[in-house]
């Protein structure tokens, strides 16, 4: 086996077993803290065995282990709060990031030795660049979301409710930004606002360029029954979608408030809210406290019960991860805001997609920490139909690229970057959350390149021979990124195998409209801001799958593709690894219109009356 090869193997298998470990011990046993070193040597000593196994050298294993293990030492010392495990698997990503630039070395030689055409070996080259790329952007979003297993100590570990202290309680105006709403969820939002156990806060309802009077007349006339603590603002002719009507209503919060509330329509908040959150803000280095986004009334449908589970790892996992590091975020509803903090930063943001996000970066540069609760205070609704899971996911995904793009010279090395009070762990996460989504659209541009040079190989009849080793490490990595994701839904959020099954499915399914609003916003592409459609409405079967017509089409191509490889190709390593590829991206294309149908058909059965059987009155 080729040495460089044979490397990437053992760090690969060395990840794996980590990870296997981490599985069935998520929570460090005391001996692991004791003896890190003999945990290190169980995985590595595994990892060499596979090596071996595989047709590698001993000797050279062995060398690689001790390499590892002197690494491992090194990680120990610097990453005192990661368990033994922790540490090992955040040293093997690390490498891992590194490594497939040296294995492009020997599979580049291979093909060249073996006479493949000039256009081919571009292709092959393109391809393995972009995977390149992208790997430390996805390594680091990857530790991201396994801390929660990977630490042994926290400093915050997501907060708890912190009950305010006697005698703190600044005002705070709650903002409950709208626009065309059914009026019945925003009075439920209201009802709820209202039962709010805080001694000084008021409610401002901004309605903006509502054209239909019926929806935001009912909303009006509910606030004045609601008492004076209610304010409702109706605007039109504004621009900035959400942010435009935040920043229009600042004038109007009242003198006395210091601190600001930002609510969705359709969230039902905890009477505890502002008392388990304001808190906080008794530090005045606290700009923000935000709760998760959460949901309810999703237990009634298959396709709201996949897409709650996809919701919850990011606020689960990632969300307790940026905060751990200082780089919370705003995420747009439940959250409280200190209104000093707000006009420090500028307010909102009316060019982003992502106004929430963003407010993050320029708060945290500003000066100010913030504080994420992991539990939730309130909960929202899930939307019912694919379009709108979808349209939703582009704004989500469309936004932070934008962020990246006008804040890269606030996470500039120091000689190119604007001084501001952000910390290097900080401008760390925060680039790294735009970054991984610009990139998430140089791959969907990449998804050409693949079939390309499928059809190169056999328009030019190129066939080489690969050894089936080559492709085990990032077949280990794929089988280790998955199994750390199952157990966090599995030991940290309880989450069973069918919802982690779905949440993977509908990840995905989101994988066209997360690439496609990347590659937009990373062109510049203008997009218009689309608020999240909370009428409930019955799609044709027609209109159900047309929502997810790209995903149809590119699921076919794919197939096609699949098929082309496996019966154009000679027979071999290389025939069937590009038959894979192509067949993993068409079940992901097919994905989306598979969900569209299935939440199309929960409507239509909730809407269904059920028969009652006629019974005759003598029987």
């Amino acid at each position: 086996m080729n040495v460089l090869v044979a490397t990437l193997l053992i760090v690969a298998a060395a990840q794996l077993a980590a990870i296997l470990t981490l599985s069935l011990r998520p929570q460090p046993p005391a001996w692991e803290q004791r003896f890190p070193f003999a945990v290190h040597a169980l995985c590595l000593g595994a990892a060499v065995l596979v090596s071996v196994a595989l047709g590698g050298s001993l000797t050279w294993g062995l060398l690689t282990a001790l390499a590892l293990a002197a690494l491992g030492f090194v990680a120990r010392r610097r990453l005192t709060a990661f368990r033994p495990l922790g540490a090992l698997f955040v040293v093997t990503c690390a490498l891992l990031s590194v490594l497939p630039v040296v294995w492009l070395v020997p599979f580049a030689m291979t093909a060249v030795d073996s006479g493949a055409s000039p256009v081919t070996l571009a292709l092959v080259t393109l391809s393995s660049l972009v995977t390149i790329v992208c790997l430390p952007s996805d390594l680091l979003d990857e530790i991201t979301g396994s801390e929660v297993l990977l630490r042994s100590r926290w400093r915050r570990a997501g907060a708890t409710p912190r009950p305010r202290p006697a005698g703190f309680a600044p005002m705070v105006s709650v903002q409950l930004p709208i626009h065309s709403e059914p009026p019945e969820v925003v009075i439920g939002t209201l009802d709820a606002l209202s039962r709010l156990d805080y001694p000084d806060y008021e409610v401002l309802v901004i309605d903006n360029n509502t054209a239909d009077e019926s929806l935001w007349r009912p909303v009006e006339e509910h606030c004045a029954r609601l008492g004076e603590r209610f304010r409702f603002l109706h605007v039109e002719g504004i621009t900035g979608a959400k942010a435009g009507a935040l920043n229009w209503a600042r004038p109007h919060i009242s003198p006395r408030a210091e601190v600001v509330g930002v609510v969705d329509a359709d969230y039902i908040v905890e009477p505890n809210w502002l008392a388990d959150t304001v808190g906080y803000l008794e530090d005045p280095d606290t700009g923000f406290v935000q709760c998760p986004h959460a949901y309810r009334d999703y237990d009634s449908s298959a396709f709201t019960r996949i897409a709650n589970a996809e919701y919850a790892f990011f606020f689960a996992a990632h969300m307790v991860s940026l905060d751990e590091n200082g780089a919370g975020l705003t995420v747009g509803t439940m959250s409280v805001i200190r209104l000093a903090a707000l006009d420090k930063a500028g307010g909102w943001a009316e060019w982003c997609m992502t106004e929430d996000s963003e407010l993050a970066i320029r708060v945290h540069a500003s000066g100010y920490k913030s504080v994420y609760l992991k539990h939730p205070l309130g909960r929202g609704l899930v939307p019912e139909t694919w379009n709108g899971y979808k349209k939703q996911r582009f704004r989500w995904t469309y936004g932070p690229v934008q962020e990246i793009r006008a804040h890269a010279h606030l996470f500039r090395p120091r000689a190119g970057r604007t001084p501001s009070q952000l910390n290097a762990a900080q401008r760390i996460y925060h680039a790294n959350h735009g970054l991984i989504n610009a990139l998430r659209g140089l791959r969907f541009a990449g998804l050409a390149v693949p079939p390309a040079m499928l059809l190169s190989m056999v328009a030019h009849g190129d066939v080489w021979p690969v050894p089936v080793t080559w492709y085990v490490p990032f077949l280990f990595v794929m089988a280790g990124r998955r199994l750390l994701q199952w157990t966090v839904y599995r030991k940290v959020m309880g989450f069973t195998a069918r919802e982690f099954a779905g949440a993977v499915v509908a990840q995905r399914a989101l994988f066209y409209v997360i690439g496609k609003a990347a590659l937009v916003s990373l062109l510049n592409r203008p997009t218009l801001w689309t608020r999240t459609d909370k009428f409930r409405r019955l799609q044709s079967r027609l209109q159900a799958f047309s929502s997810a017509g790209a995903e149809t089409v590119l699921a076919a191509l794919f197939l096609a593709f699949a098929v082309l490889a496996l019966t154009a190709l000679p027979f071999g390593v290389v025939s069937v690894a590009l038959a894979l590829t192509h067949l993993y991206q068409a079940l992901s294309f097919s994905a989306a219109p598979a969900l569209s149908y299935l939440a199309e058909r929960e409507i239509r059965k909730e809407r269904t009356p059920t028969p009652v059987p006629c019974v005759s009155p003598g029987a």
